[in-house]
């Protein structure tokens, strides 16, 4: 029964390595080492009777010196990968000449293909070492049940078996990988594979080793795949060897559970995946280490009974800063490449240390260590967009700076005062994006943080401090959210002042219209607090309301702004509809017939200032003729 366990195992760490594979066949931009014998058609020819065979051959040269790597080391592996020296050289030459040959691009149909076809791709790759490799598994595991059963071998002597045919099934796949190296992986993963089964086995049935000594054995197994990963630039490879790395701790079978140690365990897998990533420029070995200590995280992050925990937060402050360092070196690196893995490991780095930090950390200590590590993101923000001019980095590390301003702030205040601190902070955050990069379209979009002040505020809205006067934290809110809306309205005019643009005009009137929405709700509230007479209230404003709208159609009409005069006209015709739905129920006989008087001759003035529009107009038409 043992041995079947074994069996299924490793049938899943083989289905597991296939998935890798298909994830290094779907990355585009960061190609693999290419073989000759993956090109069947050299029919036809790039750049100057070159061959089209040389198109793989081409882009991966072209990647391997960009990220610095020596020529006579790209050289020795293309040759162990079975590309003549002929090739390799004219593919050199090509490069030095100018770097003007076009490389044959993938059809989208090609590109596009499902993870069937990926799958049968790698079974058809190799097939028959994969099955060999299957029976010899089978083999190997009925005959060591049979010797077990027939007690040929003891405890210890199983142990030893396992771990020395593991061994030796690694170094075939070294071996076999200095000319095929899709073959040796099969074996290097396979043997690694072995000897974590073979050390869970010695835990968990026998009681061998000790936690720490089983990790470390398994551990020197893994490294090893991760050796021969940098040194073959096998990025499946490189990938597999931290997955064994990452499941290694569940295989230890440890009595008690030591974080501390598993938590050192991981920076050191951490530094390695790292190391690869400088050496190779696999950058995506970054975000699957983030993606590990992710894993690892989360039972920390949301059941805080672990005595260890705020020890476990020191780590994973330093995974923080190391995901940090090497996300934003790595932008700055490549400057006018696809950073797509950079952006997303530095923004789920900084949304993880969060989490940390909000569930884990002191509460009297949140506000003060979230602004610092704020402050770092913002500074990596600000070097790599000077450096770099790109504009993608900016918004990755500016999502985790709002996102972690927000939370500091949350953590400090609360009610009305949160409110008014969001909304303070928003306008700032608005301003400060548009003056680093001049783009009305980033400032559209970071207004709709708004969104968080405005709901905090309907709650202003319906208070029960309107009931005892005028000046309190609820007026205070409206009113800031108001002079907000107003100031950007203002300033941005102001910058875009001459730009004949249809979204810039539609956001700053979006602006006026939300800031002037404020304004009539606080003129409400406040005369409905202020004064005893609530119908008198309700009079004044309306008359405002009215007078307002009035001015707005009439100015839209002047200037043929059409935004003005839909703007006045939708506000006259809130008025008289409140008036003849609501208000005319609820005055009294005095204060109707005076409001109604009132918003007559108000609407019948209109006659006199469109009859001065139409005599002008006349005037003007006879002047001219």
């Amino acid at each position: 029964m043992e041995i079947l366990i074994l069996v299924v195992v490793l049938l899943a760490v083989f289905n597991l390595y296939s998935r890798v594979l298909k994830i290094e066949q779907v990355i585009k931009k960061d190609s693999v080492l290419p073989t000759s014998q993956s090109i069947q058609q050299p029919t036809q020819s790039i750049g100057e009777g070159l061959p089209v065979v040389l198109g793989p051959l081409l882009e991966y040269i072209r990647q391997q010196l960009a990220q610095g790597v020596d020529r006579e080391k790209i050289k020795n592996t293309l040759l162990v990968s079975d590309w003549k020296e002929v090739d390799i050289e004219k593919a050199f030459s090509a490069l030095a000449a100018g770097g003007k040959v076009s490389v044959p691009t993938l059809s989208s149909h090609a590109t596009n293909q499902t993870q069937d076809d990926l799958f049968i791709k790698w079974i058809k790759e190799d097939w028959l070492l994969k099955l060999g490799a299957f029976f010899l598994l089978l083999g190997f595991g009925w005959l060591t049940t049979y010797a077990f059963m027939n007690d040929w071998i003891g405890p210890m002597g199983r142990i030893m078996f396992g771990i020395i045919a593991g061994v030796l099934i690694m170094v075939v796949g070294w071996w076999r990988m200095q000319k095929y190296v899709h073959q040796g992986s099969v074996f290097l993963v396979l043997g690694s594979t072995t000897v974590l089964l073979t050390i869970f086995a010695a835990r968990e049935i026998y009681h061998f080793f000790t936690p720490s000594a089983a990790l470390a054995i398994m551990f020197l197994s893994t490294a090893f795949v991760a050796l021969a990963s940098v040194k073959y630039t096998s990025k499946s490879l490189a990938l597999a060897s931290l997955i064994l790395a990452g499941i290694a701790p569940l295989f230890t079978s440890s009595p008690s559970p030591d974080y501390i140690g598993l938590f050192a365990y991981l920076l050191v897998v951490i530094l390695g995946a790292i190391w690869i990533v400088a050496i190779t420029g696999m950058r995506e070995l970054t975000t699957a280490a983030l993606a590990l200590v992710a894993v690892y995280s989360l039972p920390h992050i949301f059941d805080q009974t672990s005595p260890d925990v705020e020890t476990l937060l020191l780590f994973a402050y330093a995974f923080a800063g190391l995901f940090f360092l090497t996300s934003t070196a790595s932008i700055l690196k490549m400057r006018k490449q696809d950073i797509a893995p950079n952006l997303i490991t530095a923004a789920g780095n900084g949304f993880l240390l969060l989490a940390w930090i909000m569930m884990v950390a002191p509460k009297e200590w949140q506000s003060l260590i979230i602004s610092a590590w704020m402050v770092v993101f913002a500074a990596g923000a600000f070097l790599i967009v000077k450096a770099t001019q790109r504009r993608e980095p900016f918004y990755a590390y500016a999502s985790v700076c709002i996102a972690m301003l927000a939370a500091a702030t949350s953590a400090e205040l609360s009610g009305t005062t949160l409110t008014i601190a969001y909304t303070v902070e928003v306008v700032a955050i608005i301003v400060i994006a548009y003056a680093m990069l001049k783009d009305i379209a980033v400032a559209k979009r970071l207004s709709l943080l708004f969104v968080v002040p405005v709901t905090l505020s309907l709650g202003s809205i319906d208070s029960y401090a309107w009931d005892t006067g005028v000046l309190h934290k609820d007026f205070f809110v409206l009113f800031l959210l108001a002079g907000a809306f107003l100031f950007l309205f203002s300033f941005f005019s102001v910058q875009t002042r001459g730009v004949k643009d249809e979204e810039v005009q539609q956001y700053n009137s979006t602006l006026l219209t939300i800031g002037s929405v404020y304004v009539y709700v606080l003129l409400w509230l406040s005369l409905h607090a202020g004064l005893d007479d609530k119908n008198t209230a309700t009079m004044i404003s309306l008359m405002v309301y009215t007078i307002i709208g009035i001015a707005a159609y009439f100015y839209g009409l002047k200037n043929d702004t059409k935004g003005f005069r839909l703007y006045g006209g939708v506000l006259i015709g809130f008025v008289v509809v409140r008036l003849l739905l609501i208000d005319i129920w609820l005055m009294e006989m005095g204060v109707r017939i005076v409001t109604f008087f009132l918003m007559g001759a108000l609407l019948m003035s209109t006659a006199f200032l469109g009859k001065k529009k139409q005599v002008q107009s006349a005037s003007n038409q006879t002047y001219s003729s």
